[in-house]
């Protein structure tokens, strides 16, 4: 995966799951929704393309863990712009 700041990184299914329960999705939509990602992240995939297909994949299982996700990825990146 290649993070928005262009630094390669390795996708963990661990890390998604995580921000899929934080967004207070139940745990069968959390491994639904990982388990069909981790399937199809590619080498080069973006973030914001990864996080993409999490809301889309989201808004058909469970539209207010969606709701939650995208707010809260848009404020994790307000927040870190002012550091």
């Amino acid at each position: 995966m290649v993070k928005l700041e262009k630094r390669g990184d390795t996708f963990r299914v661990e890390k998604l799951e995580a921000s899929i329960v934080n967004a207070g999705a139940s745990s069968e939509t959390v491994k639904k929704v990982a388990g069909s990602l981790a399937k199809n992240v590619c080498e080069g995939m973006s973030t914001l393309e990864l996080r993409n297909k999490v809301v889309a994949k989201l808004e058909k299982a469970d539209p207010k863990a969606a709701d939650t996700y995208k707010s809260y990825k848009k404020s994790s990146k307000k927040s870190s712009k002012k550091k």
